[in-house]
């Protein structure tokens, strides 16, 4: 019975690792795709934003490979626990990445990327900044909201409101 759960938690963390390292790799590809198309996007961080996201990205890679190692090192040694640490670390950290790194966001010259939507500005309807770094906008005859806690809003303004 031990021997049945511990495979269906593994096959559980595996299929949650791989689909959100497929989902980060999708907006990063996607990122670069625009960013190709439309030189002129660029990320508009704060300062707290850009150690923010660099300080997760940096902690992102040591722990994906510190986690590969620790399962395979567990895995060898018979210790059943360790490799299950290891992938439950990995895991968690690409799912919590992948949800961070989907709110970024982009302003170019007529576009604005939020992960992986890309945005005309041209077509924004009864955008709001409220005062819980928020904002929320009418696009495509939908609703959409953020965050703009890493973001600077005064450049984000400037660029909407041209």
């Amino acid at each position: 019975m031990n021997a049945i759960v511990i495979t269906i938690i593994t096959l559980f963390l595996l299929l949650a690792d791989a689909w959100f390292t497929f989902v980060l790799v999708n907006t990063i590809y996607t990122l670069y795709k625009c960013k190709k198309r439309d030189h002129e996007l660029k990320f508009i961080f704060t300062t707290n934003g850009k150690l923010f996201y660099i300080g997760g990205a940096i902690i992102y890679v040591v722990v994906v490979i510190g986690g590969i190692i620790v399962g395979i090192w567990g895995y060898l040694k018979g210790a059943t626990s360790t490799w299950l640490n290891g992938l439950s670390a990995l895991t968690f950290v690409t799912v919590a990445y992948s949800f961070i790194f989907s709110q970024v966001i982009m302003v170019g010259r007529k576009y604005m990327m939020v992960g992986r939507m890309q945005i005309d500005y041209r077509k924004l309807k009864k955008v709001n900044y409220t005062l819980d770094n928020k904002m929320s906008f009418v696009y495509a005859q939908q609703d959409y909201h953020f965050s703009t806690r890493w973001i600077d809003l005064t450049e984000l303004r400037k660029k909407i409101s041209q």
